[in-house]
Formats: structure tokens, sequence, C-alpha cells
């Protein structure tokens, strides 16, 4: 391969030797980040085009990049045209759980390497696409920043993705279905994954929430 050399003999990297960008990336993050929440305000269209990007309010030239990030992620399949992932991402109420397992598939390698890779900080971030891309430092930051962009308009549920290593025991309830004498009785396991870098007091709300609502204790209520 060949290799530029300068006036001082010393050899360059060429633009052709670095590597290839691995995920895919708008050079309009900002863009996309408005677009995945008019999506579900917008009726579905037939087929997305640069046309239809304006009449929606996107008239950069560089808007159409974002194109390349829906196709990657199944909204939209090879000719631009919604799938089914995109009409399921259209519901208010469930959508973003659609968007989340197509974020799981395309960065995969990021989610292997950290269970939830969307909280990490901007540091840890940028080593996790520095070991798992390629691409100019421009290309690999508008990686991070369309990363960040999808994932804010996803839900990642699964125990995998939303959990860490501060797991709670698993509690079995026994409730009688109407809660009188002779009703069934149902057991409930509840396993509890709780969100890492939080304060005491927000770990507190999480379980007196869990009391509140699943056992029917009020927050008066709360033992010491």
């Amino acid at each position: 391969m060949a290799r530029k050399v300068d006036k001082t003999g010393k050899s360059k990297t060429s633009d052709n030797e670095r590597s290839e960008p691995k995920f895919p990336y708008t050079t309009k993050p900002s863009s996309l980040r408005r677009l995945l929440k008019d999506i579900p305000n917008k009726p579905k269209p037939p087929k997305f085009t640069r046309d239809l990007l304006r009449s929606w309010g996107f008239n950069d030239n560089n808007d159409a990049t974002m194109l390349r990030v829906l196709k990657a992620i199944n909204l939209l399949d090879g000719q631009s045209v919604p799938t089914p992932t995109y009409t399921q991402y259209m519901n208010l109420t469930e959508g973003a759980k659609a968007l989340g397992p197509e974020i799981k598939r395309v960065y995969e390698p990021l989610f292997q390497a950290s269970h939830t890779p969307y909280l990490e900080s901007n540091e840890r971030l940028q080593n996790l696409f520095n070991i798992h891309s390629g691409g100019a430092a421009s290309s690999l930051d508008f990686q991070i920043q369309t990363f960040k962009a999808l994932c804010e308009n996803a839900s990642f549920d699964d125990a995998a993705s939303t959990g860490t290593a501060t797991d709670a025991s698993t509690t079995s309830v026994a409730r009688g279905a109407a809660g009188g004498i002779g009703s069934p009785i149902v057991h409930i396991d509840l396993h509890i994954h709780l969100p890492e870098n939080k304060t005491r007091r927000e770990y507190e709300d999480i379980i007196e929430d869990i009391g509140k609502y699943i056992f029917g204790r009020d927050i008066g209520e709360r033992r010491e």
C-alpha cells in the first residue's frame, strides 16, 4: 500500500489507509433527533425522499444522510419505504420499544462490551467507538452523536440492557386474586435491576415506588 511522504521524508498515512466507519451515521445528528420525535406525529409516507424531508422542515442537503441511518435500523427498507418496524415506532406509548432491539442489533459490539453503552460517560463511549469502529476523527464523532440520538428515542427494557451488577434478591409474593379467603394464590417472582450511578435518595425512591405500586404500601408506611 502506497504511503505519502512529506517534505521531511517522513511517511504519512493517507486517507485511504484509515479504517472505514463500522456504524451508520448522519452528519446532522440534531436533525435526526428532531426527525425521530416527528415520526409518530406525522402520517406514514409511502416513501422517504428529499422532497418529503423538505416538506417536514429538513431543508439542509446534509439532512439526507439521515436516510442511511433509518435504513440501518430497519425503519426504512432499501427503497426508503417505511417498514413494519417504522409502523411500530409510530406508536406513542410503545414505539420506543420497537427501536431498542434494532439498535442492539446494529451496535452489537458495544452492547457486548457494556450492558448499557447508552449510559456510559462521553470518555468511555469515545473509547468504545475507538475500539469497535473506524474512520477519521470527525466521522467517529458523528457515529457517536448518531448513536446517542437513536438511544434517546429508544427503550431498552430487558434485564441485559437495564440491569447492572446491583441485583436485589428475588422476592416472592403470595396474594389472593380477590384478596379473600379461598382465593387462588398467585406467586410473583420480582427481579429488581437497579441502574448504575444513582444517588442513595434515587435508589430509595425506586424502592418506595415498588412498595407503593406493587405491595400497596404508602410512603408513610416506610420502615426505618
